[in-house]
């Protein structure tokens, strides 16, 4: 209700009134004191600013990947070859993950878990749980491993400073577990999982569930839940290894909370939406067999989880439901990967290396400002999830042929893109957005900001294009490999296998277009340098069954910038030149995936994982 509708008196009234006038004019002076008083905190050693992104999430919890290594290979997760792993020397070493923690926990940063890869593979993981427990600020540090080898090294994890255990589990079935993950080891997991009982308070089990394959185990999963005690045949072998260890029994000894996963896409696992379900279909066999006794518990405050109980049963279960219903809004995570990339949402590709700032000893203060500038471009939630609209069903994240053809969507999507811009740009300007496809969905962003960020090296202050000057960077050996993919007909893999193609040769005439291209790079791509080029080589993969030929292009050089542009260039153009050399039979081909695998030679070195 406004002010003057108030019942107030009339010297009140005039008084709050001659405030109004004269607040304006006490505002310096407010920010005067303001800054003066923050800058005797600084000196006095008090704590820095949290880090909060524009929606007002105030982030304190840090995910730390120790390794890409893991010793299973579950279907989910990763390919059952394996993915390529980064170089050793390009992973973060225990000082350096150290020297974060400080960092993030003085600005507020509390609660750690240590992942992977499977992150107790890491030879020194005991000694940075010891030194992460020392650090001021810290009060909770976790551990989400998948059992294998955890019991070797959980009583000097318990002892280092460890206070919470997630052990990954999809299956109660040892055959089954086989299958599931590629490798042997169900025994060692339950040891693991008997002895964390034992130490901790609750021990939360981790289960992804995928239809047909595992979602017929999920009460058996929920019956974990009860006291633990009457289920563990080995009760006695587990107090035996507590007391071995002087490890204090709990008085909530033998509670297990299990967590249901929304099975996720993520690069390599071949991601299926006939093996997703979500979690109302999950609750609806849960009450079927509970009818009565699931009670609906109260999230705690940033809860990833929809938490439930049965009745009577010690621990409790719930849902992490990335898919089907996101958490966004309360998310407090940041995430650190193993090659020291900081990661603000785990469903977005933006990174921000922390190795290399560290490496060229930038201090806590530039650290900081990184970081706070890439947690302001947090998204409200993540990429699955447009417009505030979630799929109607369970779409991979990395499927290249996904299509979005309702015109509010399409033009929210480049809206959304353009609104990252606003840091970048120096004055207004207006860009009007046109579809052939649909002229309702044309309209006029005037995007205004005050300031130009470093953030592009090709803009400069006033907001021109330049090209970036690389006269001062060193000469050096550099190699760039890129790949890509074209989906063919039956019709043109039998032409291509046996060359009987009337245009001739497909792949050498492709190989040798990708040549020409790479050498025409700087005339197509503006603001790229013209660099001499050693070496272009083309290479293909016919894979008959899918009905799909895969391009792989390598370029090196010795210049004093990369040559990755000239193998995305090379390998696009052997694309085309197969297209252009194969409509005569059909125009059904599709060219997909062009995308760079790896660089190395540089400042900064990349890889990806190969599907060549």
């Amino acid at each position: 209700m406004p002010l003057s509708r108030l019942s107030v008196p009339a010297d009140l009234w005039k008084a709050s009134r001659r405030f109004q006038s004269v607040a304006p004019l006490l505002k310096p002076k407010r920010d005067a004191i303001r800054a003066l008083i923050n800058q005797i905190e600084k000196e006095k050693g008090a704590a820095k600013l949290p880090f909060v992104d524009t929606h007002g999430r105030v982030h304190s919890y840090l995910r730390i990947s120790l390794t890409e290594k893991c010793n299973l290979r579950c279907l989910y997760c990763m390919p059952e070859e394996g993915v390529q792993l980064t170089p050793p020397s390009n992973l973060l070493t225990s000082d350096e993950i150290v020297r974060l923690v400080e960092l993030f926990a003085s600005h507020g940063i509390d609660k750690i878990r240590l992942t992977g890869g499977e992150p107790t593979i890491r030879r020194d993981i005991v000694e940075i749980v010891e030194r992460i427990r020392n650090i001021d600020g810290i009060v909770d540090i976790g551990l989400t491993s998948n059992g294998i080898v955890l019991a070797k090294k959980l009583r000097q994890l318990k002892e280092a400073g460890l206070t919470k255990v997630n052990i990954s589990l999809d299956t109660l079935v040892d055959h089954k577990f086989t299958l599931m993950t590629r490798r042997n080891g169900f025994a060692k997991v339950m040891k693991s999982i008997d002895l964390a009982e034992a130490l901790f308070p609750t021990v939360k089990i981790n289960t992804v569930v995928m239809r047909n394959i595992n979602d017929d185990e999920v009460n058996d999963f929920v019956n974990l839940t009860k006291n633990r005690v009457s289920l563990i045949s080995n009760y006695s072998c587990v107090v035996w290894l507590a007391n071995k260890i002087n490890a204090k029994m709990s008085p909530h000894f033998q509670r297990l909370d299990v967590r249901f996963i929304e099975y996720m896409p993520f690069g390599g696992n071949h991601f299926s939406t006939k093996k997703f379900i979500d979690f109302k279909a999950l609750l609806a066999i849960i009450n079927q067999k509970y009818n009565g006794l699931v009670k609906r518990l109260q999230d705690a405050p940033h809860a990833t989880t929809k938490a439930f109980k049965i009745a009577g049963f010690k621990g409790q279960f719930g849902f992490i439901t990335s898919m089907s219903d996101h958490f966004c809004g309360t998310c407090n995570r940041l995430r650190i990967t193993a090659d020291g990339n900081l990661k603000v949402c785990l469903h977005g590709n933006a990174e921000v290396s922390m190795r290399d700032l560290l490496r060229r000893h930038a201090s806590s203060d530039e650290i900081s400002d990184v970081i706070q500038k890439a947690v302001t471009r947090k998204k409200k939630q993540h990429a699955d999830y447009r417009d505030g609209k979630s799929p109607t069903y369970a779409q991979s994240a990395y499927d290249s042929h996904w299509r979005i053809t309702k015109c509010d969507l399409y033009s929210s999507v480049i809206t959304s893109s353009l609104s990252r811009l606003l840091p970048f740009v120096s004055n207004i300007s207006t860009i009007r957005l046109c579809s052939k496809e649909s002229s309702n969905i044309c309209d006029e962003i005037s995007v205004v900001a005050s300031h130009i960020s470093n953030g592009f090296s090709h803009v400069s202050k006033d907001g021109s294009a330049k090209q970036v000057d690389i006269s001062h960077k060193p000469v050096s050996f550099r190699e760039a490999v890129a790949e890509g993919k074209i989906k063919l007909t039956q019709e043109l893999v039998h032409q291509i296998k046996n060359n009987t193609s009337r245009k001739g040769d497909v792949l050498n005439i492709a190989r040798i277009a990708s040549v020409m291209g790479a050498k025409l790079t700087a005339s197509l791509i503006p603001l790229c340098h013209n660099i001499t080029i050693s070496y272009v080589h083309t290479e293909f993969r016919l894979d008959e069954n899918e009905c799909v030929l895969f391009i792989r292009t390598t370029a090196r050089t010795t210049a004093n910038t990369g040559i990755e542009m000239e193998a995305l260039t090379a390998c696009t153009i052997a694309a085309l030149t197969v297209y252009d050399m194969c409509k005569a039979v059909t125009q059904e081909m599709v060219i997909s995936d062009i995308r760079l695998i790896s660089k190395s030679g540089g400042k900064t070195e990349y890889k990806a994982v190969s599907n060549f």
